[in-house]
């Protein structure tokens, strides 16, 4: 394929679906993936965009799991194959995501609608429990995902900037 946005549109659904319906049995194939990914779509300072982006989400969810938010029916804690997915996600943000890089607004309205529903979705799957009310949880999810993503998109454009006035002093 020679559309690089499309093509990690489609590997993040497919290690989205992978991971939800086979967890950490699909880690091996979502790790090859994303160092595809970097091996040929990364710029300079990629990595450190995923690991940041990755460190984020795994604080929000494990947040969310000391408060009882969230119950992972064979785990007390945030399940490798989620950890993984956060690492995958964050290597959406300048790609497929990045339409969203101008607006805020954007990145908040796609934050809050659709991150909640992903999490919904796993819950459909039962691979996560989640304690409040449908209504709540949706709610809740959106409030911390809406800010969330305008944080991530800010974190990225400074990175890229630092790079910038990085490569300029040279």
């Amino acid at each position: 394929m020679n559309n690089p946005t499309l093509v990690n549109l489609l590997g993040f659904n497919a290690i989205w679906f992978g991971l939800i319906l086979l967890g950490n049995f699909f880690i091996p194939i979502a790790a090859v993936m994303l160092l595809l990914h970097l091996y040929y779509q990364a710029d300079k300072n990629e990595l450190v965009l995923i690991l940041i982006v990755a460190g984020v989400g795994v604080l929000l969810d494990s947040t969310l799991i000391y408060f009882g938010i969230f119950v992972f029916p064979d785990s007390a804690q945030l399940p490798f194959w989620l950890i993984t997915l956060w690492f995958c996600f964050a290597a959406t943000v300048r790609h497929s995501l990045g339409f969203l890089a101008n607006s805020k607004i954007l990145q908040c309205l796609i934050g809050a609608i659709f991150a909640p529903l992903s999490y919904l979705a796993g819950a459909k799957f039962s691979v996560v429990y989640i304690t409040p009310s449908f209504e709540l949880s949706y709610l809740l999810l959106a409030c911390l995902w809406g800010p969330l993503m305008v944080l991530i998109f800010a974190i990225s454009g400074w990175l890229q900037i630092e790079e910038k006035n990085h490569v300029t002093q040279l």
